[in-house]
């Protein structure tokens, strides 16, 4: 039996009306999630809960954070310190700006931009401070994802 060319067209179109119809009900079938998208006060979040850095002194007694904030200016970023940080070492009160210097090292200084204490890469996870030399603290990170 032979089909006529008309007859031949409107079968494939048939097929193919049939598997779009298909594909439609069987995902009209899934059921939804049921996610509540309101947020609240419980579960927002605040600006203290970005990524953070944590300042230590030796042998980590004493802590303090410090949260580099996105500005735009590559390598040198916003900076605001956790209250606790003038107990580490009093200038850190004063940390305006974040920098990371061409040669690895991080640097944080005043709002004249007047360096207060660099870090430099240690042999661990944390960096080391290296100025000025009377200040011997740690920096490393928290809450980032590293891996």
């Amino acid at each position: 039996m032979k089909l006529s060319l008309p007859a031949g067209i409107g079968l494939a179109a048939f097929f193919a009306a049939a598997a779009v119809l298909g594909d439609f009900l069987s995902s009209a079938s899934t059921p939804s999630l049921q996610v509540d998208p309101t947020t609240t006060a419980s579960i927002g979040l605040t600006e203290f809960d970005r990524p953070a850095f944590l300042i230590s002194s030796p042998g980590g007694a004493a802590k303090c954070k410090i949260f580099p904030q996105g500005n735009g200016m590559p390598g040198h970023d916003a900076a605001r310190v956790a209250e606790g940080c003038a107990a580490l070492y009093a200038p850190l009160a004063g940390a305006k700006e974040w920098r990371n210097n061409q040669d690895g090292t991080i640097a944080l200084a005043d709002q004249a931009g007047k360096t207060i204490v660099e870090f430099s890469p240690g042999d661990g996870r944390a960096y080391v401070s290296i100025a000025p030399r009377s200040v011997l603290l740690s920096l490393s990170a928290s809450g980032l994802t590293l891996f």
